[in-house]
């Protein structure tokens, strides 16, 4: 069994995007991913005539055993973004928030993020947002949304990033909901050195498919000679539980 807490599903023409569900499916074949967690490159609302909440609820609906929808949003709208966030939660069958300041540019801490965090937390979904090195997509800067919205589960992306990882552990050591993924972020050293701070059950796997080799996403956290139990927390265990999936399986090795 394996979960991937970290991966895209969109098509869109105007940007040359065309990841539909089956593509993704082959990768996650081709690295026995059971599950994955999906989000669309664009954010909702859009002007755009095509909305990206309908074009990723087609694309789940095939496979729906297996992959988990998460409304990617744009907290710049305001209300009209808080009424999508709740549309897609209670009338769609979103089970998550995917966050990615750097493409809307707005501040993490701003009212705005804050407002969508504490309704995610309301109806105990999690967050997962874009934290790397860009602006506005650092661990520090999620912090200060924490602080308002402390009951938020929160997932940061990429694990800080290659120059905030140590920041990023920081975060997660003060707020005890929050959770990393190890999509994209390819030290090895790095992995381990958050697993013994924060301990496996905090680390979640994420590959960025089909942006990411899912293969590679796998072979790094397996050199980190973490051990078994760890593995399985990190592969599906630790996922399953925020994700509150009813899992049985162990890893494919």
């Amino acid at each position: 069994m394996i979960i991937d807490a970290h991966a895209h599903i969109d098509e869109s023409k105007i940007r040359g995007w065309v990841d539909p569900a089956e593509r993704v499916i082959k990768f996650m074949d081709m690295a026995n991913i059971d599950i994955a967690v999906v989000s669309t490159y664009r954010n909702a609302p859009t002007p755009e005539d095509e909305s990206p909440l309908e074009y990723l609820i087609q694309e789940t609906n095939k496979f729906p055993d297996r992959l988990i929808p998460f409304v990617r949003l744009n907290p710049r709208y305001g209300e009209a973004t808080m009424r999508t966030l709740v549309h897609a939660v209670e009338n769609m069958g979103y089970k998550g928030v995917k966050l990615h300041p750097a493409s809307y540019n707005l501040y993490p801490g701003g009212q705005a993020t804050v407002d969508l965090f504490r309704k995610a937390a309301e109806y105990d979904i999690p967050v997962l947002v874009h934290c790397a090195d860009e602006i506005m997509c650092l661990p520090l800067q999620f912090a200060e949304t924490l602080e308002q919205s402390p009951d938020t589960k929160v997932i940061l992306a990429h694990m800080g990033g290659f120059f905030h990882k140590e920041d990023a552990i920081k975060v997660c050591k003060r707020f005890p909901n929050i959770y990393m993924d190890t999509c994209e972020f390819p030290f090895v050293d790095g992995i381990k050195r958050a697993v013994e701070e924060l301990g496996p059950e905090r680390i979640l796997f994420g590959t960025d498919n089909p942006i990411d080799n899912p293969l590679f996403e796998i072979e790094k956290i397996k050199e980190a000679n973490l051990g078994r139990e760890a593995e399985e927390k990190i592969f599906f265990k630790n996922a399953a539980k925020l994700l509150k999936l009813e899992v049985k399986g162990e890893l494919p090795w």
